[in-house]
């Protein structure tokens, strides 16, 4: 495999400078963070509140899947609202729904109400769940379009966005862990335990970042440019109309199901070797492997790229496929971390140009749901990853097969993305300049 494409000439520093004094970047930055903080917290958080108050963890995992099928379920409508009315208005009224509908599913969950109601709570917060990355990767679109005189920071303001999410499931852990110090003192105030007194502070702080922060992004310019469609409202599919958005998101599916499948794998793998330690060792390799991804991320950015983008697509999902192969190859925990954090080097420069492509590829006035679409595809196949790959490592091969499988479903994609004529036209090498319709960039 020969190397990437070398980038052209520039100077990192000033690239990101120039993307800071973007008018109302500054918000989109720190503000998506502070949003979605609470994305890195949950998941984790409801497992260990809902195996402590119900006993099984099989009631866990059905809460927790009723929240991620009902948002990869309803996503696309609340994309589709948001371009119909205005991300600066739909936005913040999700948001307020959804910590309205998670702090329901505490007080549900710490009365000890049946299993049932808790997934019919967790749905409906799944369901509510507000598009923030969709909208913000929509802002970022239109604040770096053709005439803004931005164009040249599109990459990197994509790279950034993509890194900060990778930094949201890096820094949320850390404050679940927070809570879990704190649990005694809490407890005591509270009058419960401290398996369940953590959690719960954890929630409730993820349940305000995302009610607070999304109103915060929501008052910004940046997602108030993203004006509402005035033309015919959007019907049936929508943006899945559109040329090669149907390949873009096969390839979204062979990478979101690896991504489903990586943890299974991993933690089996730590299981196998770390014994008593092995929860304590999964947390730190999947860590890694977002540091990995995250500090990849800022350096792709920092570069003005040539290449184009479906090119570079099937390079990285090459690169991924490669990674996942050589995990298999790790004798130890040890071995594999620092496999984690090389291999990890590709995902968030993946992710960047997916969202560039996307920009690229979906009509204007339907870009936010088209983002929702990757949200959809993102939450079935990681699930269905998830639950493959958990009755494969329960198998003769272990975790080894888990690793294979995910190189197995990122080669699929890679191949999709370098076949002539799915994602690129065939009488040309670079996919479409231009949206589908213009940009209205006031």
């Amino acid at each position: 495999m020969t190397a990437p494409p070398t980038p052209a000439r520039s100077r990192p520093a000033s690239r990101y400078a120039r993307l800071w004094r973007v008018p109302g970047a500054p918000l989109l930055l720190v503000g998506g963070v502070v949003a979605r903080l609470g994305q890195g917290v949950t998941v984790l958080a409801w497992i260990l509140l809902v195996r402590t108050t119900t006993g099984s963890f099989a009631d866990a995992a059905l809460v927790g899947a009723s929240v991620s099928l009902a948002t990869a379920v309803t996503a696309p409508v609340g994309g589709r609202l948001a371009d119909r009315f205005g991300a600066g208005r739909v936005l913040p009224l999700y948001g307020a729904a959804y910590a309205t509908a998670q702090l329901l599913l505490l007080a549900a969950t710490l009365t000890r109400q049946p299993v049932p109601l808790l997934c019919v709570l967790a749905a409906l917060s799944g369901a509510v769940f507000p598009a923030t990355s969709p909208a913000l990767r929509a802002a970022w679109a239109v604040l770096t379009a053709e005439g803004t005189g931005r164009e040249d920071v599109r990459s990197t303001a994509m790279a950034a966005e993509s890194t900060l999410f990778e930094l949201v499931f890096v820094i949320g852990p850390l404050l679940l862990s927070a809570a879990m110090l704190v649990a005694d003192p809490l407890a005591a105030l509270t009058g419960s335990r401290p398996g369940v007194a953590g959690p719960a502070a954890a929630i409730v702080l993820a349940a305000l970042c995302a009610g607070g922060g999304t109103a915060l992004l929501a008052r910004g310019r940046a997602l108030r440019q993203l004006r509402p469609h005035t033309g015919a409202p959007t019907r049936g599919l929508g943006p899945l109309r559109s040329p090669r958005m149907p390949a873009l998101l096969l390839c979204a599916a062979g990478v979101a199901f690896s991504f489903g499948a990586s943890p299974v794998a991993v933690a089996a793998f730590a299981a196998e070797h770390d014994g008593d330690r092995a929860e304590a060792v999964t947390g730190m390799l999947i860590a890694v492997w977002s540091l990995g991804s995250a500090a990849a991320g800022l350096w792709y950015g920092a570069r003005n790229w040539q290449t184009p983008l479906t090119r570079q697509l099937t390079w990285l999902l090459a690169g991924l496929s490669v990674g996942y192969a050589a995990w298999a190859l790790s004798p130890s925990s040890t071995v594999l971390g620092g496999v984690l954090l090389l291999s990890g080097a590709v995902i968030a420069p993946a992710m960047t140009v997916q969202a560039g492509l996307m920009a690229r590829i979906a009509p204007a006035s339907m870009l936010t749901e088209a983002y929702t679409w990757l949200t959809t595809v993102n939450l079935s196949l990681a699930a269905l990853g998830s639950a493959v790959t958990g009755a494969i490592v329960d198998g003769p091969t272990g975790a080894v097969g888990g690793f294979l499988v995910c190189a197995a479903a990122a080669a699929a994609a890679a191949v999709l993305a370098a076949w002539p004529g799915v994602l690129a036209p065939r009488r040309s090498r670079d996919v479409v300049d231009r949206p589908a319709d213009p940009l209205r960039v006031p």
